[in-house]
Protein backbone atom coordinates (compact mmCIF):
# COMPACT_ATOMS: atom_id res chain seq x y z
CA UNK A 1 0.00 0.00 0.00
CA UNK A 2 2.62 2.39 0.44
CA UNK A 3 3.53 1.81 -2.83
CA UNK A 4 0.63 2.82 -4.59
CA UNK A 5 0.54 5.80 -1.99
CA UNK A 6 4.07 6.91 -3.44
CA UNK A 7 2.62 6.91 -6.66
CA UNK A 8 -0.56 8.76 -6.19
CA UNK A 9 1.38 11.44 -4.75
CA UNK A 10 3.65 11.46 -7.67
CA UNK A 11 0.80 11.78 -9.88
CA UNK A 12 -0.86 14.56 -7.70
CA UNK A 13 2.22 16.67 -8.14
CA UNK A 14 2.00 16.60 -11.87
CA UNK A 15 1.39 19.78 -13.37
CA UNK A 16 -1.85 21.00 -14.68
CA UNK A 17 -3.33 24.12 -15.23
CA UNK A 18 -7.17 25.09 -15.32
CA UNK A 19 -8.58 28.47 -14.95
CA UNK A 20 -11.58 28.07 -17.47
CA UNK A 21 -12.92 25.72 -20.04
CA UNK A 22 -11.14 26.15 -23.85
CA UNK A 23 -12.89 26.93 -26.98
CA UNK A 24 -12.03 22.54 -27.98
CA UNK A 25 -10.78 22.71 -31.66
CA UNK A 26 -12.01 20.37 -34.16
CA UNK A 27 -11.24 17.47 -33.57
CA UNK A 28 -11.42 15.15 -36.42
CA UNK A 29 -8.89 12.56 -38.31
CA UNK A 30 -10.48 11.84 -41.34
CA UNK A 31 -12.29 8.58 -40.18
CA UNK A 32 -13.99 10.22 -37.13
CA UNK A 33 -14.65 13.18 -34.99
CA UNK A 34 -15.48 14.10 -31.59
CA UNK A 35 -18.09 16.61 -30.41
CA UNK A 36 -17.56 18.25 -27.08
CA UNK A 37 -21.33 18.22 -25.59
CA UNK A 38 -20.52 19.17 -22.36
CA UNK A 39 -18.65 20.63 -20.14
CA UNK A 40 -18.81 19.72 -16.17
CA UNK A 41 -17.19 21.99 -13.68
CA UNK A 42 -15.27 21.11 -10.82
CA UNK A 43 -17.32 20.10 -7.57
CA UNK A 44 -15.05 20.07 -5.17
CA UNK A 45 -16.91 18.76 -2.21
CA UNK A 46 -17.60 15.60 -4.11
CA UNK A 47 -13.62 16.30 -5.29
CA UNK A 48 -14.72 15.88 -8.98
CA UNK A 49 -12.42 17.84 -11.10
CA UNK A 50 -13.64 19.77 -14.32
CA UNK A 51 -13.80 17.54 -17.50
CA UNK A 52 -14.67 17.97 -21.04
CA UNK A 53 -17.49 15.19 -22.25
CA UNK A 54 -17.15 14.33 -25.87
CA UNK A 55 -19.66 11.87 -28.75
CA UNK A 56 -17.53 10.43 -30.72
CA UNK A 57 -18.71 10.29 -34.30
CA UNK A 58 -18.42 8.02 -37.61
CA UNK A 59 -20.21 9.56 -40.79
CA UNK A 60 -22.73 11.52 -39.04
CA UNK A 61 -23.52 9.09 -36.12
CA UNK A 62 -22.63 8.75 -32.22
CA UNK A 63 -20.68 5.36 -31.97
CA UNK A 64 -19.73 6.38 -28.56
CA UNK A 65 -18.50 8.90 -26.06
CA UNK A 66 -15.62 10.15 -24.41
CA UNK A 67 -15.03 11.74 -20.67
CA UNK A 68 -11.61 13.55 -20.24
CA UNK A 69 -10.97 14.74 -16.43
CA UNK A 70 -8.63 17.94 -16.15
CA UNK A 71 -6.76 17.19 -12.63
CA UNK A 72 -4.68 15.08 -10.40
CA UNK A 73 -6.17 13.33 -7.42
CA UNK A 74 -6.60 10.19 -5.55
CA UNK A 75 -9.73 9.44 -6.79
CA UNK A 76 -8.46 9.97 -10.34
CA UNK A 77 -5.43 7.29 -9.84
CA UNK A 78 -8.10 4.79 -9.29
CA UNK A 79 -10.39 6.21 -11.94
CA UNK A 80 -8.48 8.06 -14.40
CA UNK A 81 -8.78 11.14 -16.80
CA UNK A 82 -10.09 9.16 -19.57
CA UNK A 83 -13.06 7.29 -19.77
CA UNK A 84 -14.76 5.83 -23.01
CA UNK A 85 -17.27 3.29 -24.39
CA UNK A 86 -18.03 2.79 -27.76
CA UNK A 87 -21.48 0.95 -28.57
CA UNK A 88 -21.25 -2.81 -29.19
CA UNK A 89 -21.81 -2.87 -33.16
CA UNK A 90 -18.76 0.03 -33.59
CA UNK A 91 -16.35 -2.41 -31.03
CA UNK A 92 -13.02 -3.81 -32.19
CA UNK A 93 -12.25 -1.41 -34.55
CA UNK A 94 -9.96 1.31 -33.47
CA UNK A 95 -11.95 4.10 -32.54
CA UNK A 96 -11.84 4.12 -28.87
CA UNK A 97 -7.89 4.57 -29.34
CA UNK A 98 -8.52 7.26 -32.08
CA UNK A 99 -10.70 9.17 -29.71
CA UNK A 100 -8.35 9.05 -27.15
CA UNK A 101 -5.33 10.32 -29.84
CA UNK A 102 -7.92 13.25 -30.92
CA UNK A 103 -8.02 14.59 -27.29
CA UNK A 104 -4.58 15.21 -26.46
CA UNK A 105 -4.77 18.90 -27.63
CA UNK A 106 -7.12 19.70 -24.65
CA UNK A 107 -5.52 17.82 -22.28
CA UNK A 108 -2.23 19.15 -23.42
CA UNK A 109 -4.13 22.97 -23.41
CA UNK A 110 -4.11 22.59 -19.59
CA UNK A 111 -0.62 21.64 -19.61
CA UNK A 112 -0.92 17.99 -18.69
CA UNK A 113 1.78 15.43 -20.32
CA UNK A 114 0.66 12.47 -18.31
CA UNK A 115 -2.81 10.98 -18.29
CA UNK A 116 -4.48 7.71 -16.66
CA UNK A 117 -6.26 5.26 -18.21
CA UNK A 118 -8.14 2.48 -16.28
CA UNK A 119 -9.79 -0.35 -16.40
CA UNK A 120 -11.78 -3.11 -14.87
CA UNK A 121 -8.73 -5.67 -14.61
CA UNK A 122 -10.99 -8.25 -16.61
CA UNK A 123 -11.28 -6.17 -20.02
CA UNK A 124 -9.13 -7.16 -22.54
CA UNK A 125 -10.77 -4.77 -25.09
CA UNK A 126 -9.95 -1.50 -22.92
CA UNK A 127 -6.37 -3.38 -22.05
CA UNK A 128 -5.96 -3.50 -25.75
CA UNK A 129 -6.77 0.35 -25.89
CA UNK A 130 -4.39 1.35 -24.08
CA UNK A 131 -1.26 -1.05 -25.42
CA UNK A 132 -2.58 0.35 -29.28
CA UNK A 133 -1.88 3.83 -27.93
CA UNK A 134 1.14 3.25 -26.32
CA UNK A 135 0.17 3.49 -22.19
CA UNK A 136 2.40 1.65 -20.02
CA UNK A 137 0.81 -0.44 -17.46
CA UNK A 138 2.03 0.62 -14.09
CA UNK A 139 -0.05 -1.83 -12.01
CA UNK A 140 -3.27 -3.74 -10.91
CA UNK A 141 -4.59 -2.46 -8.11
CA UNK A 142 -7.29 -2.66 -5.30
CA UNK A 143 -10.01 -0.29 -5.09
CA UNK A 144 -10.21 1.65 -1.94
CA UNK A 145 -13.41 1.20 -0.08
CA UNK A 146 -14.04 4.89 -0.23
CA UNK A 147 -13.86 4.77 -4.15
CA UNK A 148 -17.01 5.19 -5.82
CA UNK A 149 -15.92 2.23 -8.20
CA UNK A 150 -15.76 0.13 -5.16
CA UNK A 151 -19.41 1.01 -3.95
CA UNK A 152 -20.29 0.20 -7.47
CA UNK A 153 -19.12 -3.27 -7.05
CA UNK A 154 -15.51 -3.01 -8.61
CA UNK A 155 -12.22 -4.53 -6.77
CA UNK A 156 -9.58 -4.59 -9.20
CA UNK A 157 -8.73 -2.36 -11.69
CA UNK A 158 -5.94 -1.89 -14.61
CA UNK A 159 -4.22 1.47 -14.36
CA UNK A 160 -2.29 2.56 -17.16
CA UNK A 161 0.04 6.41 -17.72
CA UNK A 162 -0.13 7.44 -21.17
CA UNK A 163 2.67 9.73 -21.36
CA UNK A 164 1.29 12.02 -24.35
CA UNK A 165 4.48 14.81 -23.87
CA UNK A 166 5.78 14.18 -27.29
CA UNK A 167 2.38 14.58 -28.99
Amino acid sequence: MKDIQIEVNYYNSLKCEFTDFINVPKLDDGDIFLVCYKKSPSIPEKKFVPSYLFYICKDGEIIGELNLRIGYSDGLYYGGQIGYCIQEKYRGRGYAGKACKLIVPVAKSHKMNKLLITNEYTNISSKRVCEKIGARLLRKAQLPEWHGMYKEGKRYVNIYEWDISEF
